[in-house]
């Protein structure tokens, strides 16, 4: 194994050292956990985060591209669909009929969205408190 020597803030020195503590308050044998096993540990984590961050930034994965595309799919599907409803409301078929009233169809189309968004997404008054 190489031997590193390192200086780091006390901060880091008691934070490390705060790691050490718990393990040992929850059973660690002294011999298993040292300052050296427990600061090796933070340097293979912390490269292993590092190597990801290196990974994501040289992947051909765009976020505001993939936003982009998806805001315009989604805007066009909802122009198509507007018009659909509305060539659809126009039909001799359905004239007459409450439920293809093309104001109806919209209206119960925006409450059975806010319906199901409220699932992801509930509003402030309506999330569970906790009480403390």
């Amino acid at each position: 194994m190489a031997k590193l020597q390192v200086y780091a803030s006390d901060e880091v020195v008691e934070k490390i050292n705060a790691i050490i503590e718990k393990r040992r308050a929850e059973g660690a044998k002294e011999k298993d956990v040292s300052f050296s096993s427990v600061a090796s540990m933070l340097v293979e984590l912390g490269l292993r985060v590092y190597e990801a961050q290196m990974e994501r930034k040289e992947s051909g994965f765009n976020q505001m591209l993939f936003n982009k595309t998806l805001l315009e799919n989604t805007l066009k599907t909802q122009l198509i669909a507007s018009k659909l409803l509305g060539m659809t409301s126009l039909s001799p078929h359905l004239t007459g009929n409450e439920k293809f009233i093309f104001s109806n169809m919209v209206d119960n189309i925006r409450e059975d969205v806010k319906e199901m968004v409220a699932q992801f997404f509930p509003t402030e008054d309506e999330t569970p408190k906790i009480n403390n």
